[in-house]
C-alpha cells in the first residue's frame, strides 16, 4: 500500500476515528476493526473494537498485508455510535410495564410499541426480519415504518399479525436505531 493508505491511517489516528483493515483477499468480509494507535512503513497498531463498540485488545498488522482500508462508512459510524453511547445502548432494558405479572401476546407487544414509539425487531414465518416502529394496528394487520440496521428509513409496510413469528423488544440494535432516530430529530 502506498501514500493514500498512510494518509488515511494518519487522519484516522489524529481524528480518533475507527478504521477497518482487510488483509485476506480470499475472505474480504473479514477485517480488523479499531483505532489507529500508531503506524509506520511496516506496521499498523490498532486498538481493537468489536462490532458492539467495546474495546478488546491491541493488534499489530503488517502494512504490506493490507489490501483495503475503510474509513467513515455507515458500518463504522454505527460501531462508533454504540461505543460513544454504551450506557444508552447497553443500559437497562426498556421494560414493558408489568411483564412479570401478565401474559403478553404479540399483538399486545405491537400495541405497546405503537404507543411508546419503540423500535422492534421482528421475525416472520417467511424468514424475513424487520426493524420497525408500529404506526397503526388493527385486529389482524399492522402498518410499520421499517428501518435498516443503520437506522435508515426502509419504507412503510403492511404485515399480517399471523405472519409474525417472534418479536425482540429493546435489544442493543433496536436501542441503537432509536438513538440514531432521536439524534436525527434533534438536528432538524
Amino acid at each position: 500500500m502506498g501514500n493514500l493508505i498512510t494518509e488515511l491511517l494518519e487522519n484516522a489516528r489524529v481524528e480518533r476515528r475507527i478504521v477497518t483493515l482487510r488483509t485476506n483477499p480470499s475472505e474480504p468480509s473479514r477485517f480488523a476493526l479499531g483505532y489507529v494507535v500508531d503506524h509506520n512503513d511496516e506496521t499498523v497498531m490498532l486498538k481493537m473494537v468489536n462490532p458492539n463498540g467495546l474495546l478488546h485488545g491491541l493488534r499489530a498488522i503488517r502494512k504490506s498485508e493490507i489490501f483495503q482500508a475503510d474509513y467513515d462508512d455507515r458500518y463504522i459510524r454505527n460501531v462508533e455510535l454504540k461505543e460513544n453511547n454504551l450506557d444508552k445502548i447497553y443500559g437497562r432494558i426498556k421494560g414493558l410495564d408489568n411483564t412479570e405479572e401478565v401474559y403478553l401476546t404479540i399483538p399486545e407487544i405491537l400495541a405497546k410499541s405503537k404507543q411508546l414509539r419503540h423500535v422492534l425487531y421482528f421475525h416472520t414465518y417467511s424468514g424475513m426480519n424487520y426493524y420497525a416502529i408500529v404506526v397503526r394496528l388493527t385486529e389482524d394487520e399492522f402498518i410499520a415504518d421499517c428501518y435498516n440496521e443503520y437506522g435508515e428509513p426502509d419504507g412503510t409496510s403492511v404485515f399480517r399479525l399471523d405472519d409474525v413469528k417472534s418479536v425482540v423488544w429493546s435489544d442493543e440494535d433496536t436501542r441503537a436505531i432509536e438513538l440514531r432516530l432521536m439524534l436525527q430529530t434533534q438536528k432538524k
